[in-house]
């Protein structure tokens, strides 16, 4: 099965799923597209794409920016909710909320995408996983998403994109409250003064089964979900530059049919931005510790995962339209499964870049360099080009090269009863992937955006040997087409994108799992003073899961409603799956029903 980590999708089926319905825009390249929606393009920047600040027009990747304020629009309940509606982007969970949630980019597998938080890499050594379930959304600043490989600045993981999650930068003081479906109670207080910022929140659900029937082990009971995070960041100013900070801390509880997973999550930041002559740089020092202990039908299972990371980057300008970058980065990381193996490794990479815009033109071309202590040296490139024909119609193309490290799991795991079991030899994966797209304003209120793009992974890792051992494919090789329009009229504003992929194991000529053929969503919104009302339509075509098995297409519809009350005060109400589809996202699995949420926010005027 090609997925992050199936064994774990397979024998601890997490739980649960809900919706969203607001208005985010998808932020193209093209400043034509952010001058549409009356944003300042010059306002809209991005610094995971380059490893630097840099405007989002000039930004050589197809790019999206969800800021704070289009998550408390959104009155999105969780990272997948949020997440769902955008381009080549498809998301799969076992059950309810807290179940195992998997991100897929432009078809890639799910562990094919770097996940960043303040610049820190949190998936686990051990699974090679990141827990999308457990981040609060009321600790979240902004997330910036690039599709495409970014190995050549990022290195290992990054072969279908980069998602970097930035903690809260709260001012003043708010609190919010929540009740629900589900026994769902959630409450947050955020705080911040003089730049510093402190985010606690908390959320609770007695939830619903996470298996139907057809689950192996099914068990009628509701399956419940709790969830405590505290989130901070700040900046101090010294004499020679800028030192800032991030640090989060959870714990949580996850019910499922089979048995719970306890986990507890720790992560600090510190960076440090100066200028020396005519370079600025920036140092960078991270910690994050994982450990999951999850009991099971099979035993208990306990992962801890610890990772050390720092980096340096300088950069400069040759002169006033080209930028050089030079960065060098690394981690050590430890993966423990108690009682059956415990393993260290050392990676670090060494990078450069050029970025550069001439009148109608710009380009970008990066390589790197990576050493994995167990796997050798592996070099990446990337290179991109762009050509505005006018003010209103921009086309670019790339080229560019990911790999990945297998993960500890993926090597040395015993399996379950000697199913899913690891697979010491297993070679990295390598990938070559090509982007052609277009961006047009077609009017000062309305935007079309067009992306074609090919992937060609060697060595992708499968669960799909003898007994689901994990074994190399020799080629898997996705294509698709990506396409958006937004539309704005007085208080009206209009999201939509469709997404066409073909992800294939070329080996056996067949579709690569939980990936939909087709998917599109549509979000249409009404803004006034006081009040904002949404709807939205998310549709997932067919796909197949273990074994080839067929899922069905399906599609939901949201509503949404907020009112402010008062200058301090906010009513806040969430239709999910408002037409009640039943749908299984996950052979085995159930998808949350009909359900209401409703919040109360108090901000206090500044």
């Amino acid at each position: 099965m090609s997925d992050q980590n199936p064994s774990w999708a397979l024998a601890i089926p997490l739980a649960g799923s809900l919706s969203f319905f607001s208005f985010i825009p998808s932020s193209a390249e093209a400043n034509a597209t952010a001058a549409a929606f009356g944003v300042d393009p010059d306002e809209m920047m991005i610094v995971t794409a380059q490893r630097r600040t840099a405007s989002i027009e000039t930004t050589p990747a197809r790019a999206s920016v969800i800021t704070r304020q289009d998550i408390e629009q959104s009155q999105a309940s969780d990272l997948k909710a949020l997440l769902q509606t955008q381009a080549g982007i498809d998301v799969t969970r076992t059950g309810g909320p807290g179940g195992q949630t998997s991100i897929f980019m432009r078809g890639t597998n799910s562990n094919h995408v770097l996940v960043l938080i303040d610049g820190i890499r949190v998936s686990a050594s051990g699974t090679g996983s990141f827990q999308w379930e457990l981040v609060d959304l009321a600790t979240i600043e902004r997330i910036e998403i690039v599709r495409g490989p970014r190995a050549a600045r990022w290195g290992s993981d990054a072969i279908g994109g980069v998602i970097q999650i930035f903690t809260r930068q709260a001012q003043g003081l708010s609190f919010r409250g929540a009740v629900g479906s589900y026994g769902e109670r959630a409450g947050a207080v955020a705080g911040g003064i003089h730049g510093q910022s402190l985010t606690i929140s908390t959320r609770q659900l007695d939830g619903f089964s996470a298996q139907n029937e057809r689950g192996f082990a099914f068990d009628p009971d509701d399956d419940g979900f709790e969830n405590t995070q505290l989130a901070g960041q700040g900046q101090v100013k010294l004499s020679q530059g800028n030192l800032r900070w991030a640090g989060r801390w959870l714990t949580g509880e996850i019910e499922f049919d089979s048995g719970v997973s306890d986990v507890e999550q720790y992560a600090g930041h510190l960076n440090y931005q100066l200028n020396v002559n005519e370079w600025s740089v920036d140092l960078d020092a991270g910690l994050y510790r994982d450990e999951l202990e999850t009991s099971t039908l099979f035993g208990v299972s306990e992962n801890i995962t610890r990772r050390a990371q720092l980096g340096a980057i300088a950069q400069t300008s040759l002169h006033q339209s080209l930028d050089w970058m030079i960065g060098i980065d690394g981690w050590r990381e430890s993966g423990v499964n108690v009682g059956t193996w415990r393993e260290n490794r050392t990676q670090w990479g060494i990078w450069t870049a050029l970025d550069g815009q001439q009148n109608a033109w710009s380009y970008s071309a990066s390589v790197r360099l990576d050493d994995d202590e167990r796997f050798g040296s592996e070099t990446t490139g990337q290179v991109a080009i762009g050509w505005s024909l006018n003010p209103s119609l921009r086309f670019f193309a790339s080229a560019g090269q990911g790999f990945r490290s297998p993960n500890f799991s993926q090597l040395f795991s015993p399996g379950f009863g000697g199913l899913f079991a690891g697979n010491p030899n297993l070679k990295p994966e390598t990938s070559t992937s090509l982007e052609w797209g277009m961006d047009w304003a077609i009017e000062p209120d309305q935007t079309f955006g067009l992306s074609a793009f090919y992937t060609d992974i060697e060595d992708l890792i499968d669960f799909s040997g003898i007994d689901f051992q994990a074994i190399n494919i020799k080629q898997a090789q996705i294509k698709g087409l990506e396409l958006s329009h937004q539309w704005r009229l007085d208080q009206w504003q209009s999201d939509i994108n469709w997404t066409w992929q073909q992800p294939e194991d070329k080996d056996q000529g067949l579709p690569l799992l939980r990936r939909p053929k087709h998917k599109g969503s549509a979000v249409l919104t009404y803004i006034q003073d006081r009040y904002q009302v949404s709807t939205e339509m998310v549709y997932v075509g067919q796909r197949v899961d273990v074994g080839q098995a067929p899922l069905s297409s399906y599609l939901t519809l949201n509503l949404a409603a907020q009112w402010r009350l008062s200058a301090d005060l906010t009513l806040q109400g969430r239709l999910t799956n408002l037409a009640g589809a039943d749908y299984e996202p996950l052979v085995g699995f159930n998808a949350a029903g009909r359900s209401l949420l409703l919040a109360l926010e108090w901000r206090p005027s500044m």
